[in-house]
């Protein structure tokens, strides 16, 4: 089993007994810090964005950004945190709070107050150094003081009303709580240098403000909260705008996507020049409990350090759409709902198709005529399903691209392989396909 204990910090911490009696190893060089990147923001932006990497500071600032992150108010009926490298789960909020957002971000719209935009339950299981995400529907119908209610309603009684929901739906217990409002996540987002994405399509929803042409764009904090945010989504395919994946349900796969392109660049150069700058934009808009402290902060991270997205299990908790006195509810979808809670609650992945099984759409965004058809026809060859051809939005691409939704890049990297060329990248994708190959010049070769 692999090592998962921490450092020792460069000098003895107060109170910690034998701790002091041996000196300490010196700190690791820089170069070999990039998990701090990885997991101190991938932690902090999931309430935001749909899925959770984990929270970590070297140890001499790790005091730090305990002190820069307040704690919530009120009593929170938490677990104690388990050791040994057991499973540790969060409640991760994601607020709707307009307070800091700068007066020149378009389409916020004006509300006082903050609603829970995002409810997530994040497992960390330190032995495994990997993580699970199981997002809950912020209309999921749940018994709340009573009576059926929105889960989301629940938050008008602040954290501790919130925590009271999740029981209903789930009865594991939760060791910690975060939350983070739209400044924060835009503001993380910029201190990374914004993210890196991949549209097949052009993209829009005129309600968040995002727009976006084909190709492959680094969204910054403003157009990376737009994209999250977004519930009407529209694609421009074949000559026109159409809603695809235009719900609550697609915005939580959405959310996800961003997250995962996220997680995926932190290591590229530069994508953090001052440590200093991340925890400044933390402080005014990230929130938890008061048991979170410092030395959780570190163990967590030395344990996660290594997390890509490939060790980032997540899913939304299944759901049909209902109705009751004229309310619009989003109801468990059984048994797929007990399944996923299941997992979740053994620590077991969810259910994912095999890579063979993956579905693919293929577009010719080359000169070449045929690229598509030919294509399409070599990767059924290789035992992927083609759930259709057609010309991309551009002809210029030179290099093959194969873009992935983000837990399906293993099949993306399969179709590069049965190919013999092409690039990766993790982005969105339509309704049912897995994997989207943009058909480039480098195909005539």
């Amino acid at each position: 089993m692999t090592d998962l204990t921490p450092p020792s910090p460069p000098e003895p911490r107060p109170g910690n007994g034998d701790a002091a009696a041996a000196p300490p190893p010196p700190p690791p060089p820089p170069a070999r810090r990039p998990w701090v990147r990885k997991a101190l923001i991938g932690f902090l932006v999931v309430a935001n964005v749909g899925i959770f990497g984990a929270l970590a500071a070297v140890w001499l600032a790790a005091d730090k950004v305990a002190e820069a992150i307040p704690t919530v108010d009120g009593d929170l009926d938490l677990a104690a945190t388990p050791g040994g490298g057991e499973p540790v789960t969060f409640l991760l909020v994601g607020s709707d709070s307009r307070e800091g957002v700068p007066e020149d971000f378009t389409n916020m719209g004006n509300f006082g107050g903050q609603r829970a935009d995002v409810i997530m339950l994040v497992k960390v299981l330190p032995d495994e150094g990997r993580v699970q995400i199981l997002s809950l529907p912020r209309d999921l119908k749940i018994t709340y003081e009573g009576r059926s209610q929105r889960i989301n309603a629940a938050y008008n009684d602040g954290p501790a009303g919130l925590l009271e929901a999740v029981a209903d739906v789930t009865p594991d217990p939760i060791h910690h709580y975060l939350q983070v409002n739209f400044a924060g996540f835009a503001g993380i987002v910029d201190a990374v240098g914004g993210i890196e994405m991949t549209f097949p399509y052009a993209a829009r929803d005129v309600k968040s403000g995002f727009e976006i042409s084909a190709g492959t764009h680094t969204l910054d904090g403003q157009q990376a909260l737009q994209l999250a945010r977004a519930r009407k989504y529209e694609e421009f395919r074949n000559g026109s705008w159409g809603y695809v994946r235009a719900d609550d349900i697609g915005r939580t796969g959405r959310q996800q996507d961003v997250l995962m392109a996220l997680l995926t660049q932190l290591d590229r150069p530069g994508s953090i020049d001052e440590f200093g700058d991340l925890v400044d934009a933390l402080g005014g808009f990230v929130q938890r409990d008061d048991a979170l402290s410092a030395d959780d902060i570190i163990q967590l991270g030395w344990a996660m350090r290594n997390v890509t997205a490939a060790d980032i299990d997540a899913t939304t908790l299944p759901v049909s759409y209902s109705s009751e006195n004229g309310v619009a509810y989003v109801v468990q979808r059984e048994p797929e709902a007990t399944e996923a809670l299941a997992a979740f609650r053994n620590g077991v992945p969810f259910a994912e198709a095999a890579v063979a099984d993956a579905v693919v759409e293929v577009q010719n965004g080359s000169t070449i005529d045929g690229a598509a058809g030919a294509t399409a026809a070599a990767l059924e060859g290789a035992g992927f399903e083609i759930s259709r051809t057609a010309n991309a939005d551009r002809s210029d691409y030179t290099t093959t691209l194969i873009v992935a939704r983000p837990k399906a890049v293993e099949a993306a990297e399969a179709v590069a392989a049965a190919l013999g060329y092409g690039e990766v990248s993790a982005g969105a994708t339509p309704n049912g396909v897995d994997v989207v190959v943009i058909v480039g010049a480098d195909a005539g070769t």
